[in-house]
């Protein structure tokens, strides 16, 4: 099995709008180690769940490569389900915006959709960061 991995893709919703992709070389930076790829793309190697580098696959968080296009490639092959899992809802905590993901079938939603959802909820709960696109037209 050299050389076969299985990845998990994703979307970060927002991106481009809400965080741009240097925003989030910086905020994942805490997370574990980032290193260059093709073109403005990065990968990050996230630190082990117990913060001891070692190869223990059960407690191994998935290497996520982040695309220019705001799509994410989880790395997960011989991981822990609940550490993938765990893992993409502290990366979302760390950026402020959700991550879509494909299922176990590898079927994602519509990221325009989750798009307009994550801006009418910004909207109705002040907005970008506590700055509502409202906020203008309030005297």
């Amino acid at each position: 099995m050299s050389g076969d991995f299985t990845v998990l893709p994703g979307y970060i919703i927002g991106g481009g709008k809400v965080i741009t992709l240097e925003q989030i070389k910086e905020r994942v930076k805490s997370l574990g180690t980032i290193t260059k790829t093709a073109g403005s793309s990065f990968r990050l190697i996230p630190h082990n769940a117990s913060g001891v580098d070692t190869l223990d696959f059960d407690d191994m968080y998935p290497t996520v490569y982040f695309n220019a296009d705001y799509s994410v490639d989880f790395y997960i092959s011989g991981l822990k389900y609940e550490r993938v899992i765990s893992f993409i809802e502290q990366l979302a905590d760390v950026l402020g915006v959700p991550i879509d993901y494909a299922d176990l079938n590898y079927a994602q939603s519509d990221p325009e959709e989750e798009q307009e959802k994550l801006e009418k909820f910004l909207e109705e709960f002040g907005g970008y960061y506590g700055r509502g696109k409202k906020q203008n037209n309030v005297p």
